[in-house]
C-alpha cells in the first residue's frame, strides 16, 4: 500500500444533527488516514436543497471539532481538491455526464413521471421487481434526443446499464459482495433539474478527489456496484470499499433519541467528554483487543486496521461509555475541574458567581474530593451543590429515620456543642469529636455518622463525612446542624 497517496472522506449530509453512528464512520476514517500518513477530507454533500440547512453545516463542523477531529481539506481548510461542498461543484457533474453520453455510457431519458408510475404498476401486477431499462429511448438516435430537448421536452439522463454480469465489491470488512446487474435498472445520474443525483455526485467526487479509500456505513452498500459503473464508464480507477455497520441501541435497534441520547450534541449537553466520546466509539466494534480500553487518538491510530472492523452491527453500551467517561474525568486535574464546576453551579443556582471567583481554591479541593465518585460533567451541580448556601430543606420521612431514633435524639445536643468548642476545623479534629462521643456511648460511630451526614448536607451518601465537613467549613455545617436540632423536636416520640 502506498500511504503517500492514501486519501479518505468523510462525507455528510447536512440534514440534522450529526448521529455517533456517523460520527463513529468519520473517525474511522480518520484513524486510517493518521494510521497510514494519509489525507482526510470532509466534503459536505449538500445536493439535496429542500432538506439541506446552512445551520446542518454548522453544526457538523461543531461537532466533528468538539470530538477532536479536524479535516485535512474541506470547508474553511481547502485543499487541492475544492471546492468541498456539492453545490459548489455543479458544473463538474455536467461536464462528466456529457462524457458519459458522449461515450454511449449514458443517454438521454424523456420518460414522464407518469409513465415510469405506469410501468411499476405494470411490474407489481406482474409479480416482478419494477427495473427501468429505458425502453425506447435507451438506444434512441442521437439526432432525434437533440431535437426533443430542443423542442423544450424535460428529461433525465441516465445510466446505460450492463443486462448481463455482474458487478462484485471487494469490501474490506465483508469481502466479496456480488450483485446482478440484471437487477440494477438504469439509474438517474442527471435529474430534469440538471442537478445530480447522490450516486453520481459521490462516484465524480470520489474520483476527481482522487479518494483511495471509500470508507462509510453499510446503508451505502446498495449504492456501490452503481458508483463503481460509473467510475468505469470514465476509465477512473476503484478505490478500496470498506461498509461500516450502523450503531445499534441495547434493543438492537438502530440508535435514537429514544435510547437517551444520539446526536453528538446530545451526549455533550448530557455530560460526556469529547476525549471519553471518542475514546469509545473508536473502539466500539473496532476489533482492539479485549483488554484495550483508554488511549490517547494517536495511540488509537496506531493500533487502527480496517480489516478487524467487525461486519456485525455495534451495540452501544451507555454503562460502557459511563466508566470511560469516569476514567477520563479522574484524569482532569481538580482545577481544570474546577472551572468546568463553576458556571455549572452558577447556572444551576447553588452558588453565585462572586462567591466562587472569591474563592477558587475551596472549590478546587470541592472537586478533588468528588472526582472520583463522578462519571458525567452534568452530575457536578446535584454532587458539588450542597457545599454552597445556607440552612437545607429536607426530606420528612428520610427526616425522621435518620435523625428519629433514641439515641440520636439524645446525643446529636450534644454532638453540636463538641463541635462547636473544637479548637481547629479539621478532618482529624471532626472525625476524633465524633468517634470520641460515640465511644463514650459504647456505641458504634456510624450511629452518630449517618445522622450527622444527613443533617450536614441532606444526602445519606456522600463523599468522605470528614473530608466533607471540613469543607464545608464551621459556620455552615453549624447552622445546618442546629436547624436539625430544632426540627427533631418536633418528630412524634
Amino acid at each position: 500500500m502506498d500511504n503517500s497517496r492514501i486519501r479518505v472522506r468523510y462525507a455528510p449530509s447536512p440534514t440534522g444533527s450529526l448521529h455517533v453512528g456517523g460520527v463513529r464512520t468519520a473517525l474511522f476514517n480518520w484513524l486510517f488516514a493518521r494510521k497510514n500518513n494519509g489525507t482526510f477530507a470532509l466534503r459536505i454533500e449538500d445536493t439535496d436543497l429542500e432538506r439541506s440547512t446552512e445551520e446542518s453545516v454548522e453544526q457538523l463542523k461543531r461537532s466533528l471539532r468538539w470530538i477532536g477531529l479536524e479535516w485535512d481539506e474541506g470547508p474553511e481548510v481547502d485543499g487541492s481538491y475544492g471546492p468541498y461542498r456539492q453545490t459548489e461543484r455543479f458544473e463538474l457533474y455536467r461536464e462528466a455526464a456529457r462524457q458519459l453520453l458522449d461515450s454511449g455510457a449514458a443517454y438521454y431519458d424523456f420518460a414522464t413521471p407518469e409513465e415510469l408510475a405506469e410501468l411499476r404498476e405494470k411490474a407489481r401486477a406482474e409479480k416482478r421487481q419494477p427495473i427501468y431499462t429505458g425502453g425506447e429511448y435507451r438506444e434512441m438516435d442521437p439526432d432525434e434526443a437533440k431535437r426533443k430537448i430542443e423542442a423544450g421536452e424535460p428529461y433525465t439522463v441516465r445510466m446505460k446499464t450492463p443486462r448481463e454480469g455482474q458487478t462484485v465489491v471487494e469490501d474490506m470488512i465483508r469481502g466479496p459482495v456480488t450483485f446482478e446487474n440484471a437487477n440494477l435498472e438504469d439509474f438517474v445520474l442527471m435529474k430534469s433539474t440538471d442537478t445530480p443525483t447522490y450516486n453520481f455526485a459521490a462516484a465524480i467526487d470520489d474520483a476527481w478527489m482522487e479518494i483511495s479509500h471509500v470508507i462509510r456505513g453499510d446503508d451505502h452498500l446498495s449504492n456501490t456496484p452503481r458508483q463503481i459503473l460509473i467510475y468505469k464508464a470514465l476509465g477512473r480507477e476503484l478505490p478500496a470499499f470498506a461498509h461500516v455497520p450502523q450503531v445499534l441501541g441495547p434493543d438492537k435497534k438502530k440508535l435514537s433519541k429514544r435510547h437517551g441520547a444520539a446526536s453528538v450534541e446530545d451526549f455533550a449537553a448530557q455530560g460526556y467528554l469529547p476525549e471519553a466520546l471518542f475514546n469509545y466509539l473508536a473502539l466500539l466494534g473496532a476489533g482492539y483487543a479485549a483488554d484495550e480500553e483508554i488511549f490517547s487518538p494517536d495511540e488509537l491510530a496506531e493500533r487502527f486496521r480496517i480489516d478487524r472492523v467487525s461486519g456485525n452491527p455495534a451495540v452501544f453500551d451507555e454503562k460502557k461509555l459511563n466508566s470511560v467517561n469516569a476514567i477520563y474525568l479522574r484524569r482532569k486535574s481538580p482545577e481544570e475541574l474546577a472551572l468546568v464546576a463553576a458556571p455549572m453551579l452558577v447556572e444551576s443556582g447553588a452558588a453565585t458567581e462572586d462567591e466562587l471567583q472569591s474563592d477558587m481554591p475551596r472549590l478546587t479541593q470541592i472537586m478533588a474530593l468528588l472526582r472520583d465518585r463522578l462519571s458525567r460533567i452534568t452530575e457536578i451541580p446535584d454532587a458539588a451543590g450542597y457545599f454552597y448556601g445556607g440552612e437545607l430543606e429536607y426530606e420528612g420521612q428520610e427526616f425522621e429515620k435518620q435523625l428519629g431514633k433514641e439515641f440520636v435524639r439524645e446525643n446529636f445536643p450534644e454532638l453540636i456543642e463538641r463541635l462547636k468548642d473544637l479548637p481547629e476545623w479539621t478532618e482529624e479534629t471532626l472525625e476524633e469529636a465524633v468517634r470520641g462521643l460515640a465511644a463514650e456511648k459504647e456505641k458504634g460511630a456510624r450511629h452518630l455518622i449517618h445522622p450527622l451526614r444527613f443533617a450536614a448536607t441532606g444526602r445519606t451518601v456522600s463523599a468522605g463525612l470528614f473530608e466533607t465537613l471540613a469543607l464545608l467549613g464551621r459556620e455552615r455545617t453549624l447552622m445546618r446542624l442546629e436547624k436539625a436540632a430544632k426540627e427533631m423536636k418536633h418528630l412524634p416520640v
